[in-house]
């Protein structure tokens, strides 16, 4: 029970009355229409069937274009409206044309070839078979695609047999096992096997940028916006420029060197706020050196970590001080953060690596370290580490 794919014949019409053939679990069959299920990379259509709404559109078992429609009021055997969300479907329209241009350039310019593509909500990704290319190639590969677009090429789409097509060489080899093959020729730009719907004249991408790349599986994606996408893109990059200007009181062209001279700036500030918490953390951790119970002469230092103190900050006061057992201990984002030193002569009171599971077992902990110092995460409350930690010092000494 198949349905007619009027959405070749007529790739710009937005309405089709059609008649409902069945009212499936995983979707509604209809004689005709004129909603692409998805596939090749682009999504399926979306809009309304008898004026509910159509989810999605995919294909089902033995061909089958099957409707996603939410609630459907209609029954079999009726005869329904189909409306296109239009916009939906021209976005990708303009950017399965963008993809074709820029694969075929990529081929034929670059000789980089096409692994797979994908056309999202805003943004079109191309896989290459490359593990490298340079940027000044993607600003190269964005201008002729460009300059393809203005130069408004026609859009054919024709039928061969398998054979037929095999011998045109085409840049990427046939997945379908059909005996017809249907092409889509870019005149003067790219002939390739496909079943996607496409513009009809390259005019209409109206613009093509390049946003970036990003490595899948050891090989380059590229990242581009098309059409409208894009044009977003670029005011949505100028309005940031433009809050950046203002917040720096500069002008766009000198905007990265006083960034640069903000950040420097950022750079001293983070250091010597850093330095003051150093002398900070050291001054907290002789006042509880000072008052901490002792075994033999050696303070026994419990302390929870106030929150504007890093465990790094409390390392490096540890550091400095001589005879001492540091059990310190702090909760940051739902983690309990711990630290363990044993200086000086107090390395004789615990082997902590010995005692380990006693001590981080109550708070599920982590970690590790060597010599005088030990560190890690679990979870849980200070107090419940430093009572495992004093009753396994008190109980060997």
């Amino acid at each position: 029970m198949n349905s007619r794919p009027v959405y070749y014949e007529e790739p710009y019409l937005k309405t089709l009355e059609a008649t409902v053939l069945a009212i499936l679990d995983d979707g509604v069959i209809l004689d005709q229409t004129i909603c692409y299920p998805e596939g090749g990379g682009q999504s399926g259509d979306r809009g309304t069937i008898g004026g509910s709404t159509l989810l999605d559109t995919v294909k089902g078992e033995e061909g089958a274009i099957l409707h996603k429609v939410e609630n459907p009021t209609f029954a079999v055997g009726d005869s329904v409206l189909i409306e296109l969300d239009w916009d939906h479907r021209y976005h990708y329209m303009q950017m399965h044309t963008a993809q074709h241009i820029a694969s075929g350039i990529l081929h034929s310019s670059f000789s980089i070839g096409t692994v797979s593509v994908h056309q999202g909500e805003k943004i079109l990704t191309i896989e290459t078979d490359r593990d490298e290319i340079p940027q000044r190639e993607c600003y190269a590969l964005e201008d002729l695609v460009n300059r393809n677009i203005r130069e408004g090429h026609p859009l054919h789409y024709r039928e061969e047999t398998q054979e037929t097509a095999h011998k045109m060489s085409l840049r990427r080899s046939i997945k379908v096992a059909d005996e017809t093959i249907r092409l889509v020729e870019i005149e003067d730009v790219d002939v390739i096997a496909c079943a996607g719907l496409h513009l009809a004249n390259t005019r209409e991408a109206v613009l093509f940028q390049y946003e970036g790349q990003e490595k899948l599986r050891g090989h380059v994606r590229l990242i581009f916006s098309v059409g409208d996408e894009a044009l977003s893109s670029i005011r949505e990059n100028r309005a940031l420029v433009d809050q950046l200007c203002t917040l720096h009181s500069a002008r766009k062209e000198t905007l990265l060197e006083v960034e640069k001279l903000f950040m420097e700036q950022v750079g001293q500030d983070r250091y010597l706020l850093g330095k003051k918490s150093e002398r900070v953390a050291s001054l907290m951790l002789e006042s509880l050196a000072g008052k901490a119970d002792q075994i033999d002469g050696i303070p026994v230092v419990l302390w929870e970590v106030e929150e504007d103190i890093d465990m790094k900050q409390v390392a490096s006061a540890f550091s400095r001080m001589e005879d001492m057992v540091l059990c310190a201990a702090k909760v940051e984002k739902d983690k309990l953060l711990w630290l363990v030193g044993l200086g000086g002569k107090a390395s004789a009171l615990l082997d902590f690596n010995t005692m380990k599971k006693q001590i981080l077992a109550p708070v599920s902990g982590k970690g590790g370290g060597r010599e005088t110092l030990f560190q890690g995460v679990g979870i849980g409350m200070p107090k419940t580490f430093f009572s495992a930690f004093t009753k396994v010092v008190y109980e060997n000494n």
